[in-house]
């Protein structure tokens, strides 16, 4: 049993391995599938790509007009330009963006001469994309041939369709709300102790309508000098996995009414849906010696996405 066990997790680990191997960028996926037809196709053939279904006009459009170079670029076929595709759109009233019956393809193909049409389509498969390219005789309506490939999102695909990378999302949000915890240690005061213990806490909500600049309204404070409310303008910079806020504002002691200011960086790592950081915040009062600075751990999460 214990060794049945030890094969069936081998040949899950496996499988998961081949699965993420398929996946390919759109660019290589395209290749790959002229690729699988270039030995299927005779010599001197008359091809067209008559239309690819997909989200956006953008995505279809490129697929299209990559296949149709990639397939010129073979050297042995005649590939009809896509200005006469185009022109048969019009006349036609079918959509090279959408779906098209093999009849209606198989008209269009008597009509420009083709002797093989292409079509396809890409559309969401789990975590990625799947496209499928097919190729047909115009004359039998026979299929040459079907190639399916999984697509993994890159910046090419992402852009085609409008949208951004799922695993990048975290970097895009109307607004984020964090929380965190930690030692306050008072730097300078009036040369007493803290009366209270050292905890240091915040709790944030930053609106960030653009990539870099946010404004956030942050309640935090320690044990000893109660809590504040401050508004914080906010530089963030989110390289790769990584991000870095650095904050500079004033606020209000809610204990005492006095104005005091509070500044700050934290640094964190793209952990699941946020960020898991730590920060340093110094916080003080205009009126008074007392200085405090918070070293604390946090976890901070977006919400609402909106685009690149």
């Amino acid at each position: 049993m214990k060794r049945l066990g030890v094969i069936v997790l081998l040949l899950l680990f496996c499988s998961a391995f081949v699965y993420a191997q398929e996946a390919m960028v759109l660019d290589d996926a395209i290749m790959d599938s002229v690729n699988f037809f270039s030995s299927k196709l005779r010599k001197g053939s008359t091809v067209a790509v008559t239309n690819f279904e997909a989200e956006t006009k953008e995505l279809s459009d490129f697929i299209i007009q990559e296949l149709m170079v990639a397939l010129a670029n073979m050297g042995s076929l005649k590939v009809v330009e896509r200005s006469r595709m185009e022109m048969l759109e019009k006349e036609l009233n079918f959509n090279m963006s959408g779906s098209v019956s093999d009849k209606t393809a198989q008209g269009i193909g008597h009509m420009i001469g083709a002797q093989i049409l292409f079509s396809g389509s890409i559309s969401p498969y789990r975590d990625m994309y799947r496209m499928r390219v097919q190729a047909i005789v115009v004359e039998t309506a026979e299929i040459i041939g079907t190639r399916t490939v999984n697509i993994k999102y890159d910046p090419t695909l992402t852009g085609l369709l409008g949208r951004i990378n799922p695993a990048d999302q975290w970097k895009y949000q109307w607004f984020y709300a964090g929380i965190n915890v930690g030692y306050s240690a008072m730097i300078e005061d009036y040369g007493t102790g803290y009366d209270a213990p050292p905890l240091g806490f915040a709790l944030y909500a930053m609106v960030q309508p653009f990539d870099l600049f946010g404004i956030a309204l942050d309640i935090g404070g320690n044990m000893d000098a109660g809590v504040h409310i401050s508004v914080l303008p906010t530089l963030t910079i989110r390289p790769s996995s990584f991000e870095i806020d650095l904050f500079l504002g004033v606020g209000l002691n809610t204990a005492t009414g006095d104005i005091g200011y509070l500044g700050g960086v934290r640094g964190g790592y793209n952990v699941g849906p946020g960020v898991l950081y730590a920060e340093i915040r110094p916080f003080g009062w205009l009126n008074t010696n007392a200085l405090y600075v918070n070293l604390s751990f946090g976890y901070q999460i977006g919400f609402i996405p909106r685009k690149k």
